[in-house]
């Protein structure tokens, strides 16, 4: 029975400890903002300034932002800190600098470290620790050089990522997979999220399945399960082998210039 308390005992302290870290995460500090997670050193008198006092300056920027999905993000619960505030922080002390290095000494940056985009999407800040991400934790990419905060409508539901180049972002670095190919691999027309998770995976590649089942996601038909069929020829003796992309067959998955197999 004693060690049932001590359970219960822990598990309620380990709850408080949570929701109090958590409610001193969420509290605002002087003007409102606590920055110390973007790691920058805003000092505490900075005071906000709307939206419109940045427009002054940032005139495009703020234009498009106004058709952009994050300023539709509205805090019910506050009357300041909204639109460019809620993410780079209040902005007195920013209008206020004088020199260059002090305009960005007074400012957040999400582009330089992702904690402030992290407060929203904490989902992806867990995807990024998982053992295959995109190098974003380790400081070599950040959450803007893939999207881009500001960027005005006509995005993929639920990103920011432009549905008129969906690949764009990805073929930024991975030059390679654009193409054009002879024989192209149709799924790239879904967009690189339809195999990969960009912001991290348990499986090699940043593939969303592992081994053959990614393949099978698509390429599955009815008789598959008694003759290991896909197209019109058996797979039995193949699919154990290894991976479809890497056992040795289809080895050029994005696109060939050679077979319409998809092999080098």
């Amino acid at each position: 029975m004693k060690y049932w308390k001590a359970g219960i005992f822990i598990f309620c302290a380990a709850i408080t400890i949570f929701i109090s870290n958590f409610s001193a995460a969420g509290s605002d500090k002087a003007a409102g903002a606590d920055i110390s997670a973007a790691g920058q050193d805003i000092p505490s008198k900075s005071e906000f300034v709307g939206m419109d006092t940045c427009a002054m300056c940032h005139e495009k920027i703020a234009k498009d932002f106004k058709r952009s999905e994050h300023s539709r993000i509205v805090a019910v619960s506050k009357k300041e800190g909204q639109a460019c505030e809620a993410c780079h922080g209040p902005g007195s002390s920013h209008v206020d600098a004088e020199t260059k290095a002090q305009k960005h000494a007074t400012i957040i940056n999400p582009g330089k470290n992702p904690e402030a985009c992290y407060k929203c999407h904490l989902d992806k800040k867990g995807e990024f620790s998982l053992q295959y991400h995109h190098p974003v934790p380790e400081g070599k990419m950040s959450c803007t050089d893939c999207h881009d905060p500001h960027g005005e409508d006509g995005v993929k539901p639920g990103t920011l990522s432009s549905l008129y180049g969906k690949n764009e972002a990805c073929f930024k670095c991975h030059k390679d997979q654009r193409g054009p190919f002879v024989y192209e691999h149709e799924a790239l027309r879904e967009g690189c999220a339809i195999c990969h998770n960009a912001h991290g995976s348990i499986n090699q590649k940043m593939l969303i399945e592992r081994d053959a089942n990614l393949c099978l996601k698509c390429h599955f038909q009815a008789n598959f399960t008694s003759g290991g069929f896909i197209g019109d020829r058996s797979h039995t003796t193949s699919v154990p082998v290894g991976p479809c992309f890497s056992g040795g067959c289809h080895t050029a998955v994005h696109g060939s210039n050679y077979n319409d197999h998809l092999r080098l």
